[in-house]
């Protein structure tokens, strides 16, 4: 009997040992193995100094990979599901790679979700900077307390008091804003400001000079033609023929009206008319002589014949 007791023990042992892996290092995901976004070094460079400030905020991870650089770091390191929050300041970046989600939060109860591929940086509206800046984005939800402003891709700033108001890069140098709130948003783009009521959107192209609000120069002044307006700067001389609005430049001189701008040197000139305007008649050649020198002449009519 003790024979065979010792013959069994060393029988089940191996059982034992042959189903602890399966049942103590089980991977439940065998293929494709998570994805991991980038860290150190890959991390994308900082466009322009954010320094840290004392505004604070909380960034969620919901889905991976998200990445963080806390504020006056030089990498970061990513949010993992048992660590998916983290304490932000001004002037910290938040990093989501492919199929990643993350949420900042702010006390006020402003926030901004990211989808996908994004990178934005944490701003120090103390120092008059955007609540949050936009480097790249797929698409992205924002919502927004009264006073705040976010810049998106490219520098252009929103303003709004509600949200959602809806950011999505349907091309390379595209970016659709949805307005998806209850009340009208503002957004300052290059030297216009438009306001898009519930439920409209617009197309905004990203280019190369940037498309953050510009200020008029210090000399600039409005001339007004008929039916639009022209903000000039420099100096200029002015001549109207009753349609169109002529100006010529004494010197440097810079145009801006009906969705064009025109810079100017000493001599030059340009012309601005309002599209709705009728066209210049242009009076109608004198009928040419014949060339045989015989000349025509009149028919009578049948008073003359009398």
């Amino acid at each position: 009997m003790k024979l065979a007791l010792r013959l069994r023990l060393p029988a089940l042992a191996f059982g034992l040992a042959a189903l602890a892996p399966s049942c103590f290092w089980l991977n439940t995901q065998r293929w494709p193995k998570p994805m991991e976004g980038p860290t150190g070094a890959e991390l994308p460079p900082d466009p322009h100094p954010h320094l840290p400030g004392p505004e604070e905020a909380t960034v969620f991870r919901h889905a991976d990979p998200v990445q963080f650089r806390p504020a006056g770091a030089l990498s970061g390191y990513p949010l993992v599901f048992f660590d998916k929050k983290a304490r932000a300041t001004a002037g910290a970046c938040v990093i989501v790679s492919a199929g990643g989600r993350a949420e900042v939060l702010w006390p006020s109860g402003s926030s901004v979700v990211m989808f996908g591929q994004a990178v934005g940086w944490i701003g120090s509206p103390g120092r008059g900077e955007p609540l949050f800046e936009f480097q790249d984005v797929d698409r992205a939800s924002i919502e927004m307390k009264a006073g705040d402003n976010v810049r998106l891709l490219g520098g252009a700033l929103l303003f709004g008091d509600s949200g959602p108001y809806l950011i999505e890069r349907s091309r390379a140098d595209i970016v659709v804003l949805k307005n998806q709130s209850k009340s009208p948003v503002t957004l300052a783009f290059r030297d216009e400001v438009y306001e898009l009521a519930p439920g409209q959107e617009v197309d905004l192209p990203v280019v190369s000079t940037g498309t953050a609000p510009e200020e008029p120069p210090a000399d600039a002044r409005l001339l007004a033609g008929r039916g639009f307006q022209v903000e000039v700067s420099g100096e200029l001389a002015r001549g109207d023929d009753g349609h169109a609005l002529r100006l010529q430049a004494n010197g440097p001189a810079t145009l801006d009206g009906l969705g064009v701008r025109v810079r100017l040197q000493a001599g030059e000139s340009a012309t601005f008319k309002s599209l709705g305007e009728p066209r210049d008649e242009v009076p109608e050649a004198p009928a040419e002589p014949p060339t045989d020198g015989s000349a025509t002449e009149p028919t009578p009519t049948d008073g003359e014949r009398r």
